[in-house]
């Protein structure tokens, strides 16, 4: 599986290269490469949420923490593979920018990466201390809910920006790629970690799901509203 994700992070850059030649679009190799960058988020991961690789893998030390190096390289498109898609029909016209896009948009996010957690769980990539919690609710599911929404604010950050001139979307898109998981993981999932980190024993609670479907209820509903009033913004002369 390892080999695989390499392989994928391989076919994302000669793709987002060719794509950069045939549509002059810089936006899709700029993603990927910032995307290696969402590994500042791996301390977050492996203490609050107790992220564990396998031993005996390949990996590097990032800011004291091994990272596997497969771990390393899928950093770039493992969370924004289905944002460039989605992005790609945007500019194709395939959808328009409405409220109701940044609700399908996250449903599917979170179902794709449903299916990504579930295969690190399967193949044994990556693992988590806990597996089930509050109302029976799979740990994997909460990662994938707060990983979605890390990716709907990167598409709402190139929807948004698909006109600005360079020298404000490209800040604006590194900064999107690199902070959103730290938002995600760090601010909004904060009412299951922060029990962990005062000392509680049990973090994984019905008043701290609550409160964090409140959160991404309330980020999901800011994006889409973002996403639809984007359709007015004034084209900058790039």
């Amino acid at each position: 599986m390892a080999t695989i994700f390499i392989g994928i992070t391989v076919i994302c850059y000669a793709v987002a290269i060719l794509l950069w030649l045939r549509f002059r679009s810089y936006r899709y190799l700029l993603v990927l490469i910032a995307g290696h960058c969402t590994i500042v988020a791996e301390p977050i991961l492996q203490r609050f949420y107790s992220l564990t690789y396998p031993a005996e893998v390949a990996a590097l030390s990032i800011f004291g923490n091994a990272v596997p190096i497969y771990s390393l390289l899928a950093a770039s498109w493992i969370g924004a593979l289905p944002v460039l898609l989605m992005y790609f029909g945007q500019q194709q016209q395939w959808w328009t920018r409405h409220y109701l896009t940044g609700l399908v948009a996250y449903i599917a996010l979170v179902l794709y990466h449903i299916i990504v957690q579930g295969l690190a769980a399967r193949t044994g990539l990556w693992r988590y201390s806990q597996s089930v919690g509050a109302w029976g609710i799979n740990f994997y599911l909460l990662m994938a809910i707060l990983a979605g929404l890390s990716s709907l604010l990167l598409f709402y950050a190139m929807v948004a920006t698909r006109y600005y001139a360079a020298e404000i979307a490209v800040p604006t898109l590194l900064a999107a790629t690199v902070l959103s998981p730290l938002v995600c993981f760090g601010v909004l999932g904060a009412p299951f970690w922060l029990p962990r980190l005062i000392g509680s024993s049990s973090n994984f609670t019905k008043p701290a799901l609550v409160v964090i479907a409140g959160l991404v209820l309330w980020v999901v509903h800011l994006a889409s509203a973002g996403i639809h009033a984007s359709r007015q913004q004034h084209v900058i002369e790039r």
